[in-house]
């Protein structure tokens, strides 16, 4: 009888990225999707039809609305940041429109960008694909009414990435040559040392960097 030689094939270097993140990202959805609302018994996450029967998947399952922790959590922070901020994000849209037309725009200032410039930049770090097919996937599910709360949606999240960018370049870096570093790296670090938590800045900054570059793999 012959000898059975099993061949193993060696995972690639993606794939022993995937193996090594996978529990933690796991662990970290159970977190972040969690629902308290459901938790609580508030409402009932149920979908149902025209006909007020539940809607089931291929398995014969009944399909599930939630509000994840994440998304209670975003929404939290630009209503806050509306109300301390005098709702900046709709006294100050005139001013936007000005300052993206070149009004404002002197040659002589310090940067390396335009207005302009840097409103697309933010724009292309915010805008993904989850903003193009999420519309289509809320509205199927949700219905036409789903559209007016992403716009209530997106119109308290012009606080908060006001917010942001106003952080970003206060704490901005310009070094000898006139380049320019900045970003939650440096708000955090430096904003927090001013309010005496200098050590809890250093810790959300690390983290912020090996997340940033963890989601950089995907």
């Amino acid at each position: 009888m012959e000898d059975r030689v099993e061949y193993v094939e060696d995972l690639t270097v993606s794939q022993r990225i995937d193996n090594a993140f996978t529990p933690i990202v796991d662990g970290l959805a159970v977190v972040l999707f969690w629902d308290p609302f459901k938790s609580m018994g508030l409402y009932d996450p149920i979908i149902y039809d025209e006909l007020g029967k539940p809607v089931l998947d291929q398995n014969g399952i009944p399909l599930e609305t939630k509000i994840p922790l994440v998304v209670i959590w975003l929404i939290f922070g630009a209503v806050t940041f509306s109300i301390v901020l005098g709702f900046i994000n709709f006294r100050g849209f005139k001013h936007a429109i000005l300052l993206i037309k070149g009004v404002y725009d002197n040659p002589k200032h310090k940067g390396e960008v335009t207005h302009f410039q840097a409103l697309t930049t933010a724009l292309s770090a915010t805008v993904g694909l989850g903003n193009i097919a999420g519309v289509a996937v809320a509205i199927s599910i949700g219905g036409p009414g789903a559209t007016f709360w992403m716009i209530v949606a997106g119109l308290l999240g012009m606080a908060s990435k006001f917010t942001e960018c106003t952080l970003g370049v206060k704490y901005r870096e310009i070094d000898s040559n006139g380049v320019v570093s900045g970003g939650p790296m440096y708000y955090l670090r430096d904003g927090l040392k001013k309010k005496g938590l200098g050590g809890l800045g250093m810790v959300l900054s690390f983290v912020f960097a090996i997340l940033v570059i963890g989601g950089s793999f995907g």
